[in-house]
């Protein structure tokens, strides 16, 4: 498979919000990309548009050489044309049709053995080859989300789309299924797309990310380099960057930045043509904090903090610091204790200065997080 998927095109609903789409997604080798943002920014819009289940008003879809959708000379290729498959939020099964039926549903023009025999297959392939005779409400949530994706796939489609593939499952089944459907999709061998507003569902299902926010989409690269280089303000809040305050750059050394930030002074990696306003972005997990002096390491920050705030979380505890500057760091729940972190302690937080990621002077203008 060669090209890519491009879609530039404008979804407008009547006294409601505008979705306008820019993708450019290459199409080989197959890879997974992760349609994210905050819920009702317009993500499932753009996986339903793709899919030709809504038509836009305005711009271009093309696949690869083809074009799905062209609003000039009023083209819509119907879904069914498209060769994509999709699976919905809820898993939309059939509730009268068993699992075999379900799967395949899509194949209905196939002669009936060869049928038989690639839904047989595709069942077994998804390790739901006893479930053939079940019906819909005899399975468990994540026997349900495979019965979906079997009957995407058994189609043997060019294109995958997901829309929220485990919002339907409690937070521990979630949690335990991202890694097999993960390894699904990669062994599926198909480009996919899948629309989530968890950011742990993001980090472990995609290679690529797309980034929305009202409508629009924000940045998009590598899963990896958006959450930990968002391009503003904006990115920086929607991928959940902690700690977000306006600074200033006192000095520059060899690419290296010292940057005032509160009534603290911190290090930072200084990308190219860097202003000397500037937001700095820093993720709770790239802090460290210890009460005693450590060994010398490479580490060129460390700041005197006192521990403002404890709240627990699974699987690390968030702590709020004030080093100068309100801070943010995660920790284990053996190294909260360990630690002894109450509100009202002092503790030395270390952060590198490739951790600190500057924005330029018109993010700094946005509010400080509080």
């Amino acid at each position: 498979m060669a090209g890519s998927l491009k879609a530039d095109f404008t979804r407008r609903f009547a006294g409601g919000p505008v979705v306008a789409a820019a993708l450019d997604l290459p199409l080989d080798p197959p890879r997974v990309t992760v349609l994210f943002g905050p819920s009702g920014c317009g993500k499932t819009t753009v996986l339903r548009c793709l899919a030709g289940l809504e038509r836009p008003d305005e711009g271009e879809i093309h696949f690869g050489d083809e074009r799905w959708f062209d609003a000039a000379t009023r083209l819509l290729l119907p879904p069914q044309r498209r060769g994509v498959g999709f699976v919905f939020q809820d898993y939309a099964l059939f509730p009268h049709l068993d699992v075999a039926g379900n799967v395949g549903f899509g194949l209905g023009r196939m002669p009936a053995a060869a049928r038989r025999e690639r839904v047989a297959a595709m069942l077994d392939r998804l390790d739901l080859g006893g479930l053939a005779g079940r019906r819909p409400r005899e399975l468990s949530g994540g026997q349900q989300q495979r019965v979906a994706l079997a009957r995407a796939l058994v189609r043997e489609p060019r294109l995958l789309l997901l829309d929220e593939p485990l919002a339907a499952l409690d937070a521990a089944l979630r949690e335990s299924l991202r890694d097999e459907l993960r390894q699904l999709l990669l062994q599926a061998g198909i480009p996919a797309l899948v629309v989530t507003h968890d950011r742990n569902e993001a980090l472990v299902l995609g290679d690529d990310m797309v980034l929305m926010n009202e409508g629009r989409v924000l940045q998009s690269g590598p899963v990896l380099e958006v959450f930990n280089r968002p391009a503003d303000a904006e990115a920086a809040r929607i991928v959940g960057v902690e700690t977000r305050q306006p600074g200033r750059v006192v000095a520059l050394h060899d690419g290296v930045a010292e940057v005032e930030v509160g009534t603290a002074r911190i290090m930072a990696v200084a990308p190219p043509g860097i202003p000397r306003d500037v937001l700095v972005c820093l993720r709770g997990e790239d802090v460290i904090l210890q009460r005693e002096p450590g060994p010398a390491s490479s580490v060129r920050n460390r700041l005197a903090a006192r521990v403002v705030g404890v709240q627990p979380a699974v699987p690390l505890t968030r702590i709020e610091l004030d080093a100068g500057f309100p801070l943010f760091a995660w920790v284990t729940r053996p190294g909260c204790e360990e630690l002894g972190l109450a509100p009202g302690e002092q503790v030395s937080a270390l952060f590198k200065a490739s951790a600190v990621h500057l924005l330029p002077h018109e993010a700094a203008h946005a509010s400080p997080q509080r």
